[in-house]
């Protein structure tokens, strides 16, 4: 389902269970240059207090990169026929600073609180940018229970994957292996600079992010969702070219920058860096 507003394309997925995440679709053709934007929202049972939390980020690739972003993040609920209204106000305000990713701005959010009716809840975002407001079109809501909030394992970097020697991959994973329709092996794609471009900038997160799971690493199902987002786009006829010209692909760069967030142990009830 294809939802538009002035400044964003954001198609929305529901998510398994008691998760949700809002993502752009992924079509194989390089994008123009506009403003991306990609929320993700999932939600867990403390079973300490009996809450849930709800926790995940809102990443914002601006078409001008020097621009101010705000975003509000609200929890939403169906109480009555008339629609949803706001619950929990899970990250609010300010420039968009805490987390960056390249030009990606990434704010995360979390916030503990009463459980809302299963079958009634979704997330909503408003983002601000150059003195223009617009909602993120929400996700669905969805149905299902909810799952333990503890993270398994830690996550590693691509410096670790990619370049630190001795590093054996886990399960069936090999450095030689081809990497989709690019005419290189993971080890290839690793060693590629990216030069800015987002083929290059997405493979080495998704890998990592790949690994990392493989590895034993726990993942929401936000970051679940935008690895089998890329993964479709992968295989959907996409090659290095495909975004070789400067200013497209934005949407991919979003994605690449919530692995990255993940892959550093910085996305909100995943696994932390390993001590290496």
């Amino acid at each position: 389902m294809s939802l538009r507003s002035s400044l964003f394309r954001l198609p929305v997925f529901a998510a398994a269970l008691a998760t949700i995440a809002v993502l752009h679709s992924a079509p194989a053709a390089a994008q123009t240059a506009q403003p991306a934007a990609v929320t993700t929202l999932d939600t867990c049972q403390n079973s300490v207090t009996g809450n849930w939390q709800y926790f995940g980020v809102s990443a914002v690739l601006p078409s001008n990169p020097t621009a101010s972003v705000s975003v509000d993040y609200w929890v939403q609920n169906k109480t009555t026929r008339d629609g949803f209204s706001n619950a929990f106000l899970a990250g609010s305000g300010g420039s968009v600073t805490a987390l960056r990713s390249g030009d990606v701005q990434i704010v995360p959010f979390s916030v503990e609180a009463a459980p809302l009716n299963v079958g009634t809840v979704r997330g909503q975002a408003r983002l601000t940018m150059a003195g223009q407001t617009a909602l993120v079109p929400p996700a669905p809501e969805f149905s299902g229970t909810t799952c333990g909030c503890k993270p398994t394992g830690c996550v590693r970097t691509q410096g670790y994957w990619g370049n630190k020697p001795g590093v054996q991959w886990p399960g069936d994973w090999y450095r030689a292996m081809n990497f989709y329709g690019s005419g290189m092996t993971w080890q290839q794609i690793y060693d590629t600079p990216p030069r800015g471009n987002a083929y290059i900038i997405l493979a080495d997160q998704f890998m990592t992010a790949v690994l990392n799971r493989n590895a034993g690493a726990s993942a929401p199902q936000g970051v679940q969702d935008v690895m089998a987002a890329t993964r479709d786009w992968l295989i959907s006829g996409t090659s290095l070219a495909t975004c070789a010209t400067p200013g497209t692909c934005g949407q991919q760069k979003v994605w690449a920058a919530i692995l990255d967030v993940y892959n550093n142990g910085q996305y909100p009830g995943a696994p932390p860096h390993c001590p290496d």
